[in-house]
């Protein structure tokens, strides 16, 4: 399995690149798929308990068996967008001497992680038969 790392120039064009060819990318469509399966991944991870945020990271490369590895970039402004839509909560611990970061979804957090799980329930089948309709299998 080809792990790549999510990267938002991949979702843009470039200067010589028009949209339609952009469309036409495989990277194109792996960024607009990794981007919301990582936010669904990083809500299931908080929605097992309190994790620091080394931790995120490495819950998600594992929970994606290696095809996606979000940047720590991607996982902070997640995370920043979570804490400001009160999904997420934060607090400072002491861990062997250190301080870091833990957090936990909110009873809000844990109402978005429940939709979002009946949106990729409902929407999976449908996933499913597009890719068979593109992909036949050979007879």
């Amino acid at each position: 399995m080809t792990t790549i790392k999510l990267e938002p120039s991949k979702l843009e064009p470039s200067k010589l690149e028009t949209k339609a060819t952009a469309m036409q990318t495989e990277a194109y469509w792996e960024n607009l798929v990794k981007r919301s399966l990582c936010r669904f991944l990083l809500l299931a991870q908080l929605a097992k308990g309190p994790v620091h945020g080394y931790g995120i990271n490495l819950a998600i490369k594992e929970a994606c068996q290696g095809c996606c590895e979000p940047t720590e970039a991607m996982v902070y402004s997640t995370m920043k967008e979570l804490q400001d839509g009160d999904y997420v909560d934060c607090r400072m611990e002491e861990h062997q001497g250190r301080q870091r970061r833990v957090c936990w979804l909110t009873p809000t957090g844990e109402e978005a992680f429940r939709a979002a799980a009946r949106v990729w329930k409902q929407m999976l089948p449908t996933v499913e038969d597009c890719i068979e309709m593109a992909l036949p299998k050979s007879k």
